[in-house]
């Protein structure tokens, strides 16, 4: 009996919520295809200290209470427990499916029970605490779909557990035409813009790879943060990175992801505005900013994942969210005095920050802006905006350095071959000197020793090889004053110095050298002819004295763009460590002076030296 009497009790008190909630039903006629209405103003609020049962609401009766009219309610860190109740009313004979839009974010567990003529069921859990796949609909955010039977009035029963985590309520129902839509533009609002962002990411990274500045690393991390914070902002990690669960959420807390993001913001500013020295009292006023955000950004996601009472979570909450407030207002002054002291790339930082310093502004300070319920918010289009526009000021930026870079490179170039032209004309004028001193005085001075030696009255065999040792000094100072400076290299062209020059090896070598050029030789001056005659000695002396060759081989081909020099042997070659010697150096340095490469392949059968000298520059030069 007692049982009994219970069981009629309770369901007096149900039918009187049931009666209380349909005093003011909301027409399910009122969501159309192509909109949808905010429900606040229909919906009644309960809350508690602790969490409360069904059975327990349903016996409040009198302690609900409406809503309000806004859009979106906002009260804060509050550390309450709610429940709602609506109800809604299908006039028409067929059933009506709806979609019960929630845009709460930071949903711990909701569980909505729907009553029709008296039965309530359940349906369904959802929250980052449930697994994505579990939700009644999966959607990044969250949802019920809902049927009304025809011809009747159901209530609802919401219960939130918005525990440790901002309260924010926003209501909406849907015709499913209109959720679709929302759908589809949802997705593909947000698949544009985070494949914009990797394709920014990805440039950033590589630019940071092929010049290794830092700026280049930190702007890679900061886009890479902004990509999450947007994930994080609708709901996107629960349903793509698996942060469906307590401690995937609470590990990511969304207020310190977008804090984060903005201390690497204003490191990125610091480095692109170079105009301001790091001693500069504004310089070190940003810097200050961003190590204390950086520091309150530690200590939300520590009060956030360890849940500590409410009192901590307002006080540290707050002050995270002014010092973001003030680092975003800091980015903008310093880019405006940057500005003023001459660095006019700061432009670009004020275009790309000024959608998302707004947005941002007001996605703190304006939380009941309903913006964010219809995404893309102005909040998260500015995020887009800012990373393109500051990508290209990045690359204006890169484009304008290694302009610079290679202007000094080139004059550095330009001073090194004129220092090597100088130091190469020195010794060929050296060269020519002791050439001439040594035919003109010591020839001399040999030929009159050796006709003083001839009027001496001596042995014969003794005179006889005085006389021998005399002509080959003589013979060897005239080689040694030829290959100084050749007597006919003025008047005669390089094939025939080289063919000569050749000659000369195969009759003083046991070395079998041939010699091969195809093309004319019109294109070089005599200094530069000088210069690779030079070469072919340098490297023709190496083959002697160090190849054990048995042959080599000389090669010029003037090719319409190029030319190039192949010296070949067959010889036991030479290692990496005994090929920078004072003779290739000497090579090197000619070819510089030439402005062309060298390229040597050595191994066990033989080396190959292969010298390339454009032509073009050469024609343009004479």
């Amino acid at each position: 009996m007692i049982t009994l009497l219970k069981t009629a009790f309770s369901a007096t008190i149900l039918l009187v919520s049931v009666v209380r909630s349909i005093g003011q039903p909301i027409d399910a006629a009122i969501c159309k295809e192509d909109t949808f209405p905010f429900i606040n103003s229909y919906i009644e609020i309960f809350k508690a200290d602790t969490l409360v049962t069904l059975d327990s609401v349903l016996q409040q009766r009198g302690n609900f209470r409406p809503m309000g009219e806004a859009s979106v309610i906002f009260w804060g860190y509050d550390p309450y427990f709610y429940w709602y109740r609506f109800s809604v009313e299908n006039k028409d004979s067929v059933d009506k499916e709806l979609f019960f839009f929630m845009g709460q974010l930071g949903v711990r567990d909701a569980e909505l029970f729907q009553n029709h003529q008296g039965t309530l069921k359940s349906l369904g859990h959802t929250g980052y605490s449930h697994p994505f796949e579990s939700r009644p609909y999966l959607h990044s955010h969250y949802l019920y779909p809902i049927i009304i039977p025809a011809n009747s009035v159901d209530s609802f029963y919401l219960r939130l557990d918005e525990s440790h985590a901002y309260k924010t309520f926003a209501f909406a129902l849907f015709h499913p035409r209109a959720m679709k839509k929302r759908e589809n533009r949802f997705y593909f609002s947000f698949g544009l813009m985070i494949g914009l962002l990797l394709l920014f990411l990805i440039f950033n990274f590589y630019l940071f790879l092929n010049n290794r500045e830092k700026i280049h690393f930190w702007y890679t991390i900061y886009i890479a943060a902004q990509i999450f914070l947007l994930l994080k902002h609708e709901g996107l990690d629960q349903e793509f990175l698996g942060l469906d669960s307590e401690l995937g959420y609470r590990a990511t807390s969304m207020a310190s992801s977008g804090a984060i993001a903005i201390v690497l913001l204003m490191h990125v500013v610091q480095l692109f505005i170079v105009s301001i020295a790091k001693d500069d009292y504004v310089f070190k006023g940003v810097s200050f900013v961003k190590w204390f955000l950086l520091a309150m950004t530690f200590a939300q996601w520590l009060v956030f994942l360890m849940e500590p009472s409410n009192a901590i979570e307002v006080f540290v909450v707050k002050t995270t969210n002014a010092t973001t407030f003030v680092g975003l207002l800091t980015i903008l002054i310093y880019s405006i005095y940057g500005i003023y002291k001459g660095f006019k790339p700061g432009w670009l930082i004020l275009a790309g920050l000024g959608i998302f310093l707004f947005g941002g502004i007001e996605r703190i300070l304006f939380l009941t802006s309903d913006s964010y319920l219809l995404p893309p918010s102005l909040f998260e289009i500015g995020i887009v905006v800012e990373t393109m526009v500051i990508s290209f000021g990045l690359m204006y930026r890169y484009q304008r350095h290694e302009s610079e870079k290679n202007k000094i490179a080139a004059q550095l170039q330009k001073q090194k071959v004129v220092q090597v032209k100088r130091i190469i004309s020195a010794q060929e004028e050296e060269r020519k000197r002791i050439a001439e001193d040594l035919h003109d005085d010591l020839g001399s001075n040999l030929a009159v020793i050796k006709l003083n030696l001839q009027s001496l009255d001596s042995d014969e065999g003794q005179k006889s090889a005085l006389m021998q040792l005399l002509d080959d000094t003589s013979a060897h100072v005239r080689q040694v004053s030829h290959n100084l400076m050749p007597p006919e290299f003025a008047n005669t062209n390089l094939k025939d110095v080289m063919a000569a020059y050749v000659q000369h090896l195969n009759e003083d070598s046991k070395v079998s050298f041939a010699f091969y050029q195809k093309g004319g030789s019109k294109y070089f001056g005599k200094d530069e002819e000088l210069m690779l005659y030079r070469i072919v000695m340098e490297l023709t002396s190496n083959i002697l004295k160090h190849a054990e060759a048995t042959e080599a081989t000389i090669q010029l081909f003037y090719h319409d763009e190029s030319f190039e020099m192949v010296v070949e042997d067959n010889g036991k070659g030479f290692s990496d460590g005994s090929g920078n010697g004072i003779g290739l150096k000497s090579i090197q340095s000619r070819v510089q002076y030439l402005q062309g490469e060298l390229a040597i392949d050595s191994n066990k059968v033989g080396t190959t030296v292969i010298v390339s000298i454009p032509l073009k520059s050469k024609q343009n030069d004479s």
